[in-house]
């Protein structure tokens, strides 16, 4: 399929950085782990997301970067990648509609081939105290955040277990192992997540498909921007604080991502359900 001339090609941008020949063994052998791999990453367009997308183009996969509704999110991300010299292609997809889901496979594989990894990455957040919840709310983090990760797993996975081999790493939560008062239903969806990350992983190991998910707590995204920077969320934000052994209360994205490239990594072979925290040790203890 890779040398079919009639498929869509993901566009690479001229490198205008030096000589890459002059790059040290390590850093050429790092950026190769990926070669002829293909990665569909969902919520590919801002936060975690991003910093998956362009850690495995770093390594030289192509990769499918996919947006909910904004195409120019995902394509902002796709020329970022470009620039680096690396290969990618935008794309959209409301995980909560399962007709979507189903021509975006078909859309990215019509455009790379196959599917090596799939990182579900897609996923909301709202408020939810019992006695102040609409339904709405209810059922759009359902929608996106457990039902769109089932169902990107069940389009995918017929691909993959034809082919005998691929990587699926799914979005938990350290709140879906504590109780927050705040969080009801987030906590829910990200537990069912979990879960349901150890029920795909013993249906696909079989078939040589590894499933594994991460589990991460306070990250430096989009989604939480106010509640780190604006002076009322403080006492929070200190809170937070006092229970992360670390100190660094909210991780980067890009070490959330390179957990998502280990576990797509062939050292990451004998992994089949395992859930890995990366949350500054707040789950230790404190």
């Amino acid at each position: 399929m890779r040398g079919d001339p009639t498929r869509t090609q993901p566009q690479r941008r001229a490198n205008t950085a030096k000589d890459a020949s002059k790059a040290q063994p390590t850093e050429r052998a790092r950026r190769v782990r990926f070669k002829d791999k293909s990665v569909l990453v969902t919520g590919g367009s801002q936060g975690i997301g991003a910093s998956v997308a362009e850690g495995f183009a770093a390594e030289g996969a192509e990769v499918a970067v996919v947006a909910s509704t904004d195409r120019t999110k995902a394509q902002a991300v796709v020329d970022h990648i470009q620039d680096a010299g690396g290969l990618a292609k935008a794309f959209v997809c409301d995980v909560a509609k399962i007709s979507d889901i189903e021509v975006l496979i078909t859309d990215v594989l019509a455009a790379f081939g196959r599917i090596d990894v799939l990182v579900n990455c897609a996923g909301v957040f709202y408020p939810t105290r019992i006695g102040e919840t609409d339904q709405a709310m209810f059922d759009r983090m359902c929608d996106i955040n457990l039902r769109g990760t089932f169902f990107t797993c069940n389009a995918v996975a017929p691909h993959m277990i034809a082919r005998g081999s691929g990587k699926i790493i799914n979005f938990g939560s350290t709140a879906a192992s504590i109780g927050r008062s705040d969080y009801i239903v987030y906590s829910a969806t990200k537990a069912g997540v979990e879960h349901m990350t150890r029920a795909i992983a013993v249906a696909l190991a079989p078939h040589g498909i590894n499933v594994n998910a991460i589990s991460p707590g306070a990250t430096a995204t989009p989604m939480n921007e106010e509640i780190r920077t604006r002076p009322e969320f403080a006492s929070h934000v200190a809170a937070l604080a006092a229970r992360t052994p670390s100190k660094q209360v909210y991780a980067d994205p890009r070490d959330i991502a390179g957990a998502a490239l280990f576990l797509a990594s062939d050292e990451a072979r004998a992994m089949y359900g395992a859930i890995l925290v990366m949350d500054q040790g707040m789950m230790a203890g404190y």
